[in-house]
């Protein structure tokens, strides 16, 4: 898209979208607190940072709707060796992100995910123990309106209706001698049904710029982070008429996704941001995936119950299984009209973290004049064996639970973009630290799914949204 094309549809879109005040002309901002992105972490961030009173400024480079020429903004170039997914669809450019693309499946990581290397001999263990993490956890069920799998983990939520609505089925797994399932955890917003939180038509983002703190930005192109010295200073960035526009902050906060965030560290330097030790954009993992369908002649529902959905994580604790990366295999039950039911098990096949995969500065460029990201991913002979096992492992399952009809074509992607930005206890061997901090500098953090060392089994978000709560206390104490 050419530049001239970009600034005419963000004007037009900024003339329609209803109900945020702009202050786009301006050559400056300032706030204490300025965030490039407003998906669940950005915003998660943000409304913690109001309820202590900080001045908070949001950055975003979408309007109310995502449209095919803002989305070029986020195309990806192919690597080394090619690109067999278009990663643009992964992320939305748009106000909430891609909460827009959440599906609200959200099932907390297991303890020895966090300790991968020393508990499964694989990947990597993360900077952030088990029990630092799980509280945070908690008040990211609580703001994202995830109903856990355990109702004693979150008892002020209301309950999970896949506990009761397929105690049929775990009990069927354990007659099958699997030991470690749950029931699946959803998001539920206002009815009982699966309704993920969306942070736009849930009116959150609506919520959060009435704050009287905070001020949410759109349209705006974050380009470069400015740097003097250890610290952030500002952020190059431009308004929806392609204006320059400098904006200050005393804390810059990075929230743009696991390949936008890389590629703003990148466009900011000769060497990028956070290069230190070779670690910016390596290690980018994703969650390949397949599923199989089939069908059961006596149902395991209850009666009148048009779902359920159960998560089983036995591959995680198989000690025969030590040093592959992991699989979580996900059942769901739909009632059929033959008075049976239909079946489904998805495998989620965990990454490695690979040096070698990752996202760097491409040839070509934006609307704007800017590289666009170039990702270099493969599937590395650690991950071809654990998506070998892992699917030998969901065969055996499906057909368990039900004859196994036909399996969906492998994908390459589940939107889970992860690793390019890792977090690390030794700046030798990634770009933030435990707080989220980039290494070597005084004042920019990354709140991303970039920054987890290890893909992990379970979906990013609500892992996301309880790291980034944690920086928000962090930085509002």
């Amino acid at each position: 898209m050419k530049r001239r094309q970009f600034l005419q549809h963000s004007a037009l879109a900024l003339a329609i979208s209803p109900y945020i005040s702009l202050t786009g002309c301006s050559r400056s901002l300032r706030a204490d607190y300025v965030i490039v992105g407003s998906g669940p972490a950005g915003i998660a961030i943000a409304d913690r940072l109001a309820l202590a009173g900080k001045q908070v400024l949001v950055l975003e480079g979408g309007g109310r709707e995502s449209t095919p020429a803002l989305q070029t903004m986020h195309a990806v170039e192919p690597g080394q060796w090619g690109l067999q997914y278009d990663y643009s669809r992964a992320t939305l450019r748009q106000l909430g992100g891609t909460s827009a693309l959440w599906q609200s499946h959200s099932p907390r990581p297991h303890d020895i995910e966090l300790l991968s290397a020393s508990q499964r001999g694989v990947g990597e263990d993360w900077p952030i123990s088990p029990e630092q993490l799980r509280p945070w956890l908690a008040q990211a069920e609580a703001w994202l309106r995830i109903r856990p799998a355990h109702p004693a983990d979150n008892p002020t939520l209301p309950r999970n209706p896949f506990i009761d609505s397929s105690t049929a089925l775990r009990s069927l797994l354990d007659e099958q001698g699997y030991k470690h399932h749950q029931a699946a955890a959803y998001g539920m917003v206002n009815k009982d049904d699966i309704d993920a939180l969306r942070l736009l038509s849930h009116g959150e983002i609506d919520r959060v710029a009435a704050l009287r703190t905070i001020s949410v930005q759109p349209y705006t192109v974050v380009r470069r982070v400015l740097m003097d010295g250890r610290r952030a200073r500002a952020l190059e960035c431009a308004d929806q008429h392609g204006n320059a526009l400098l904006v200050e902050g005393e804390t810059i906060i990075l929230c743009g996704g696991g390949i936008q965030t890389p590629r703003l560290l990148w466009n900011s330097g000769e060497n990028g941001i956070g290069n230190h030790s070779d670690w910016l954009g390596a290690g980018f993992m994703d969650h390949p995936g397949i599923h199989l369908y089939g069908h059961r002649e006596k149902p395991l529902l209850p009666e009148g119950i048009e779902h359920s959905r159960v998560h089983v994580f036995d591959m995680l604790y198989d000690p025969r299984h030590r040093g592959v990366v992991g699989t979580l295999l996900n059942i769901g039950l739909r009632p059929a009209k033959d008075g049976g039911e239909f079946t489904v098990v998805e495998a989620l096949f965990e990454q490695a973290p690979d040096h070698g995969n990752r996202v760097v500065r491409g040839t070509a460029r934006d609307a704007l004049g800017d590289p666009l990201a170039k990702l270099d991913l493969r599937l590395g002979d650690a991950d071809k064996a654990g998506i070998t096992l892992g699917h030998q492992l969901q065969r055996q399952l499906a057909e368990q639970v039900g004859p196994v009809t036909r399996p969906s074509p492998f994908r390459v992607s589940s939107h889970h973009l992860t690793g390019a930005t890792r977090m690390a206890s030794d700046p030798a061997h990634g770009v933030v630290d435990a707080d989220l901090r980039v290494w070597g500098t005084d004042n920019l953090y990354i709140a991303s799914s970039s920054v987890f060392p290890t893909g992990l089994t379970v979906p990013p978000t609500l892992i996301l949204t309880a790291l980034a709560q944690r920086l928000a206390a962090h930085l509002a104490t």
